[in-house]
């Protein structure tokens, strides 16, 4: 064989072998699996997410899963982190993750991380109210929280400057112990129970006991009668008592048509404090 037909065999050599390399795509073996996959935080509609580097990983693949409903991907992302959003208040959610990797336009998949069952968070208890007491006792109401499993209630203590939970309960009332003098102030906030874990909604706006008001159904009346809104027309309403400089106000929020309204209405007399409209 001629040093120059040698020298033509081994560059064809060389391009086989060159070609071969090159052509050969990345195998599931070759992406490793997602661990330590943790929920960091949660709240009434979101749920963050996040895990370890998967070494030569292109990016990652976020799933997720309504109680017993089929796994959907939500997010492909290079990020070892993910807040997924717009999700229903008290829900339980299954989420897993994959790494894939990218080679010549082609994907090739890891195994799935273990998965991780979580839930949202309640939504604030809303519309908290007291009734007048009668023989030291008094019924603390408020509304219903979709999905909830069930609320606590808590006083606050004038002593230690804390709140101290006195009861859990499936039910939207309750009654408690007052004095003659008044005074007394409670709150409330509903929980979802999951795998032992409780998630907390936000607490109610404190409810004092004594305290001469209007009501939450009054107050919204009176906002909507000003704002010639008629109640089906409403969406995204709110409405807390809260206390500013020295006075109990409503401050109702609400939605109609095109615009937004803010109002602050005297709890014990019911005049406007306060109101603005804006459009959307």
């Amino acid at each position: 064989m001629t040093k120059k037909l040698s020298k033509v065999l081994s560059l064809v050599l060389a391009l086989i072998l060159s070609f071969s390399v090159v052509s050969i795509p990345a195998s599931a073996a070759d992406v490793a699996k997602v661990k330590n996959l943790k929920v960091v935080e949660t709240d009434e509609d979101e749920i963050e997410i996040k895990w370890s580097k998967v070494s030569s990983a292109s990016g990652y693949q976020v799933y997720l899963k309504n109680g017993n409903g089929s796994w959907k991907r939500v997010k492909t992302t290079k990020s070892r982190s993910y807040e997924i959003e717009k999700l229903k208040s008290s829900e339980t959610y299954s989420i897993k993750v994959r790494a894939y990797k990218t080679v010549n336009g082609k994907k090739s998949y890891g195994s799935f991380s273990s998965v991780v069952v979580t839930s949202t968070e309640p939504d604030e208890v809303k519309n908290l109210s007291i009734s007048k007491k009668s023989n030291g006792k008094a019924t603390l109401k408020w509304s219903a929280v979709k999905g909830a499993e069930g609320y606590r209630i808590y006083k606050y203590n004038s002593s230690s400057k804390s709140w101290k939970r006195i009861a859990e309960l499936s039910k939207t009332s309750k009654t408690v112990s007052v004095s003659s003098k008044g005074g007394e102030k409670f709150r409330v906030r509903a929980f979802a129970l999951v795998n032992g874990k409780y998630y907390f909604g936000d607490y109610s706006a404190v409810a004092v006991n004594g305290l001469d008001v209007i009501g939450y159904s009054k107050a919204k009346s009176i906002a909507l009668k000003d704002a010639s809104v008629k109640s089906s027309a409403v969406s995204e309403y709110e409405a807390e008592l809260d206390k500013e400089r020295g006075i109990y106000v409503y401050e109702i929020d609400f939605e109609a048509g095109k615009y937004e309204y803010e109002y602050k209405i005297n709890a014990k007399t019911g005049k406007i404090i306060f109101k603005e409209k804006e459009r959307r």
